[in-house]
């Protein structure tokens, strides 16, 4: 490392110190047969239609739309359905698969060492049903390092001890870009403000 370069060593001694082995980090429903079946769901429909048209070629259609349609069709349907396969690739990209003593491994083996890290953010998730908005405080964990971003989503196994491992951390804490810190900060010096305004005033002789 060297002089000036960033490093967190807090964070690297404590990962040196409380991590042992590796510690997955394991999706629900990440499964190779939830994934088939994932896919399966997803390509069903042009699939069906690409069926149909084999089908009925096979069985000697002599209308050529009855044997083009369906696998035009067919392939016109595969336009959306890569597209979201793509964007679920893309998306789970960016989410870690473990955790061990020297950082974390991400996808595409992507590895993001614990000196790199800047800060742990608390992601809040908004959604709106209808009429009705709401939010999930504290939804996710994005991980900040020197080169990137890393994503603990809300749905894996054992939820509560990878929380409670990454907040053992003596890391810089933020909930949606806010620091806690400074967030703490503002609030004693709001209070102090408020209590000084609020102290009855001296009299000349006292």
């Amino acid at each position: 490392m060297s002089p000036g370069e960033y490093y967190n060593r807090p964070v690297a001694e404590w990962a040196r110190q409380n991590i042992r082995g590796r510690v997955e980090v394991r999706r629900l429903f990440s499964s190779m047969l939830g994934v088939i079946f994932t896919y399966t769901l997803l390509f069903c429909v042009p699939g069906a239609f690409f069926l149909l048209g084999v089908l009925a070629f096979a069985l000697g259609a002599r209308d050529r739309a009855t044997v083009v349609g369906p696998m035009v069709f067919a392939f016109i349907m595969l336009i959306p359905c890569g597209g979201i396969a793509l964007l679920g690739a893309y998306v789970r990209r960016g989410l870690a698969k473990s955790l061990d003593a020297e950082g974390v491994n991400g996808a595409m083996g992507r590895k993001f060492p614990w000196g790199k890290l800047y800060y742990v953010d608390h992601v809040t998730k908004h959604y709106r049903a209808g009429r009705v908005s709401g939010r999930v405080k504290d939804n996710q964990l994005e991980l900040v390092f020197e080169g990137g971003k890393v994503i603990i989503p809300p749905l894996i196994h054992d939820r509560a001890k990878m929380w409670e491992l990454i907040n053992s951390m003596p890391a810089d804490v933020r909930d949606d870009g806010v620091s806690r810190a400074a967030r703490a900060a503002a609030a004693r010096e709001e209070l102090l403000a408020f209590l000084n305004s609020s102290a009855p005033p001296r009299s000349q002789g006292e």
